[in-house]
């Protein structure tokens, strides 16, 4: 018999292994492939650095900001270094130039501009980079319970300090202060006193986040606000890291799930998560919200609920999301099988977003718009004559009123006060100042599968602009998805990159 062949997908399987945003703010991302690595910029989206090395992937690309450095580590399913060396990668000389060694394969890596953060299974190691990378030192050691992902929090922005990592039970969170970021000013090596396999600075502080191992964390770029989220991936909870305050308790839902990662928006007043579930939850931490609600709570059938609120499960005092946006599956495997035949006979099934890896981000999308009110005030006066021709026909028909007096006047010299009404009233009017562009703060979901979305939010906050109307509000709701747009997509090409 005979069987039609049935095309499932042509499109070849991704190359990506891992995809890394760094921070400061988010205006850079790096891929590791199974070829090398890309290193893009967000907006507007632009390869910045491409290597390629065939048949040698990576699991970890994290550019340092605002250098030309890279810190690379090798991982399946080819490793072009192995994957217990941190190798840093001049991309303007295009070589290594350092590298760390290690016993085990290293989890996990967060930088800023004068610090190196290593993740070991069970243990984070803290390195000084001196400017100009002419020197390493290792400047401490913490101990960890298993953290097999390598989960890391680190604020970059000038003059922050907070580093987070898991404690030495599960479910704890260890908050480290380290010496404030200067950029300006180079750090010094260590004393040779001092002692790298003790710990330089003392823990602040330990918060009891869960009580399952932590799975992941995030931070403001500042350092204010520490968001965590356990294994079982129900709950995100947000966290006052100098007080260790529980400050909110988000739900992302009610079945676990992997949560692949968290992000706040530069001024924390929002924070988007994504998930195993292919869905990217965003949550609204602003003040505006919160006066909204406690407006709502003044009936007198909330105040009854609100007393019952300690005996009832955490289920009804925790804040569902405000907005969110599903992520369409990833592409099937290539196979020209007779349909029938292509999921029986291979062993293989259509793969779902379930099987997809997703990491999301803020950025900052510059926004040049010109408000409506401006627009309509500067036209009519411009506009009428060329369009109407009312304004036209009637000046001409006052040039034809009142005849021997204004032959009479037509050839007198005008008086001193007469001439500077004239040249006043005949001058142009001045165009509009220019209005600042505006700042929106957008969401970017990137997975594995090679897909990438540039999300926008119905009534997320820009920065005020005169005249223009005041932005509608945040979300509508907790099953809503008609707040988020979908402002850009690209697919991941073998060549080209995005």
């Amino acid at each position: 018999m005979n069987l039609p062949t049935h095309l499932l997908s042509d499109a070849p399987l991704s190359p990506i292994t891992n995809v890394t945003i760094s921070t400061k703010p988010s205006s850079l991302f790096a891929t590791a492939t199974t070829e090398g690595w890309v290193v893009y910029r967000v907006h507007p989206l632009e390869v910045i650095s491409r290597r390629e090395f065939p048949n040698s992937s990576l699991k970890i690309v994290l550019p340092l900001a605002q250098t030309n450095l890279l810190f690379l580590v090798g991982g399946p399913p080819s490793p072009l270094y192995p994957p217990n060396k941190v190798l840093f990668w001049d991309d303007k000389l295009g070589k290594t130039v350092a590298e760390l060694e290690f016993r085990e394969d290293v989890r996990g890596l967060a930088a800023r501009r004068d610090r190196l953060i290593v993740v070991l299974r069970r243990r984070v190691l803290i390195f000084v980079l001196a400017e100009g990378l002419t020197g390493v030192w290792r400047e401490g050691v913490y101990d960890t319970t298993d953290n097999p992902t390598g989960v890391v929090a680190l604020a970059t922005e000038e003059g922050s300090s907070l580093l987070a990592f898991p404690g030495r039970q599960p479910g704890q969170v260890q908050i480290v202060r380290l010496p404030p970021l200067d950029t300006q000013t180079p750090p010094l090596p260590p004393p040779p006193s001092h002692d790298p396999t003790t710990t330089p600075f003392p823990s602040v502080s330990i918060i009891l986040a869960h009580t399952s191992t932590i799975s992941a964390l995030a931070t403001t770029p500042s350092g204010s606000l520490i968001a965590t989220a356990s294994e079982k991936g129900t709950l995100v909870r947000i966290w006052d890291p100098s007080t260790s305050q529980l400050l909110k308790e988000l739900r992302r839902g009610t079945d676990s799930a992997i949560i692949f990662g968290i992000s706040f928006r530069k001024d924390g007043g929002a924070i988007c998560v994504s998930s195993d579930k292919g869905t990217v939850h965003v949550w609204d931490l602003g003040s505006s919200r919160e006066k909204r609600k406690q407006e709502s709570e003044s009936s007198d059938r909330q105040k009854q609920f609100n007393i019952l609120k300690p005996y009832l499960p955490k289920y009804f005092s925790s804040q569902w999301s405000h907005s969110q946006f599903r992520l369409p599956p990833p592409a099937p495997p290539p196979s020209r099988l007779p349909f029938s035949l292509s999921n029986s006979e291979t062993g293989r099934s259509t793969p779902t977003i379930e099987d997809d890896v997703c990491i999301c981000a803020w950025i900052e999308v510059p926004r040049n718009e010109l408000p409506a009110q401006a627009t309509s005030a500067a036209e009519p006066a411009a506009a009428g004559p060329v369009i109407g021709g009312d304004a036209s026909s009637t000046r001409k028909g006052k040039g034809r009123e009142g005849s021997s007096a204004s032959k009479e006047n037509k050839w007198r010299q005008p008086s001193p006060h007469e001439a500077h009404h004239r040249r006043t009233s005949s001058a142009q009017p001045e165009p509009p100042s220019p209005i600042p562009p505006t700042v929106e703060s957008q969401i970017v979901a990137l997975t594995h599968s090679g897909g990438w979305f540039r999300i926008s939010l119905d009534g997320e906050s820009k920065t005020p602009v005169p005249g223009a109307p005041p932005p509608p509000s945040f979300g509508l709701g907790k099953d809503s998805t008609s707040d988020c747009r979908l402002e850009e997509y690209r697919r991941f090409g073998n060549r080209d990159g995005w």
